[in-house]
């Protein structure tokens, strides 16, 4: 074992029984649920389940849709089996909820103490662990390697500043990334510093999310919310963060003034932001309704519908005739995934500052399926172009078909790693 592991699993051991005190105070501000406090020290009020237990851990929101497509994917293979995904934030945990396929389990994940982590493992006895993108706990690694526990990590997807860490602890990297039999990357980026850090070449086989197909909500459902809209037309603001609420405000001020009767949502990336925007709203004079409360749709006296819900982002970019994809504005975030709104047939537009999928963003962009801008002023352009005069979507089903022969490898590779099957 490394010094730099080493040290890093005696303070995590030192310091874990100071857990409790933490994740009260993360109870404090709102982050944890008291009643699931004890899923965080590896104890569960739920059995194992009979047959192949995958354990699937995602930080957040968007790594966890993605395993439960995997999963799903898995599903029309290995029948059988059945998921245990942890994430790290509640919000995630309401996706799931409220997303999840049958056979699924939900857990809080485990803190990455030795204790907790171990109860974790001798609790569910996995027979497989699936890590997404760049959540990489050397606790967790560790254990699974003593419990001879096969992992893999999908879609991996990693910052330049975490590869550069990487790469000044190389003796590290190789020993915890040795861990992963299957490591699969999103992109150039993360394969060539990973190959840096461990001297390990690993497959590129693109971002997963692109691979894996949406299913949009019925015509039925949306065709109903228009007509009970009587038909206005709608501009869509999701994934928003704090600063693109008022961008798209803007945004939408300069098109009310030319499109009378235009309705606006927004759906924040944070649903507990809910209430917030609506009075940013309403301080600004537009009429607002708040989805969370008054779940019917929105009277012709509505200007702004905040739909500050878990679980129902394809609708909104179903009912939507134009949409603003939020997190490449603000800077910092990254940028959010314009797939699930490309494939149902939505032109997107979108900010500078998507670094987190340059190359998805690029890709699109060439098509004229992505719009890339820096104003509210080009939002209100947009916006005003696609209710004006709706043009046909490019033609961007290469880019789907392309990635899913790389998504069929990494349910090869997860199916490798479970036990046979059973046969009557």
């Amino acid at each position: 074992m490394t010094a730099s592991l080493a040290l890093y699993r005696l303070g995590t051991r030192l310091l874990e029984p100071l857990a409790p005190w933490l994740v009260e105070q993360r109870i404090k501000k709102g982050k944890e649920n008291p009643d699931r406090i004890g899923e965080r020290f590896g104890v569960s009020q739920f059995a194992r389940p009979a047959g192949p237990l995958i354990w699937m851990h995602a930080a957040s929101v968007g790594e966890s849709r993605l395993l439960l497509d995997v999963f799903s994917a898995l599903r029309k293979r290995r029948a059988d089996a059945s998921a245990l995904v942890t994430t790290q934030t509640t919000t995630s945990a309401d996706m799931i909820a409220a997303w999840a396929p049958p056979r699924v389990i939900h857990q809080m994940a485990p803190v990455d103490g030795p204790k907790a982590v171990e109860a974790f493992l001798l609790h569910w006895k996995p027979d497989a662990a699936v890590f997404a993108e760049g959540e990489i706990w050397p606790n967790m690694l560790g254990a699974l390697k003593q419990h001879n526990v096969p992992a893999a990590l999908v879609n991996a997807r990693m910052t330049e500043k975490t590869l550069k860490s990487w790469h000044g602890r190389r003796a590290a990297a190789r020993e915890v990334f040795a861990t992963f039999g299957f490591m699969g990357a999103a992109d150039q980026l993360t394969a060539s510093g990973i190959h840096a850090a461990t001297g390990r070449r690993i497959e590129i086989v693109g971002n997963l999310k692109i691979a894996s197909a949406v299913e949009g909500p019925s015509p039925e459902k949306v065709a109903d919310f228009r007509v009970r809209t009587n038909g206005r037309p709608i501009v869509l603001g999701a994934s928003t963060h704090p600063g693109e609420e008022e961008v798209a405000l803007d945004a939408f001020v300069q098109i009310r003034m030319r499109k009378p009767g235009v309705l606006m949502i927004l759906v924040p990336r944070h649903p507990d932001r809910g209430g917030a925007i609506v009075s940013l709203m309403r301080e600004r004079g537009v009429t607002t309704q708040q989805w969370s409360k008054h779940r019917s749709a929105p009277g012709p006296e509505i200007d702004v519908l905040v739909a500050d819900t878990i679980g129902e982002l394809l609708f909104w970019y179903a009912i939507s005739d134009a949409v603003y994809l939020g997190g490449a504005t603000a800077e910092g975030i990254g940028g959010h995934n314009p797939v699930e709104p490309v494939q149902l047939g939505k032109r997107v537009f979108t900010g500078p500052h998507g670094f987190n999928f340059r190359e998805t963003f690029e890709a699109m962009e060439k098509t004229g399926a992505l719009v890339v801008g820096r104003t509210y002023q080009e939002l209100s352009d947009y916006w005003l172009a696609a209710l004006g005069q709706p043009q046909p979507m490019p033609v961007v089903e290469s880019l789907f078909s392309a990635s899913r022969a790389p998504f069929e490898r990494t349910l090869d590779a997860i199916e490798a790693m479970l036990p046979a099957a059973a046969h009557a």
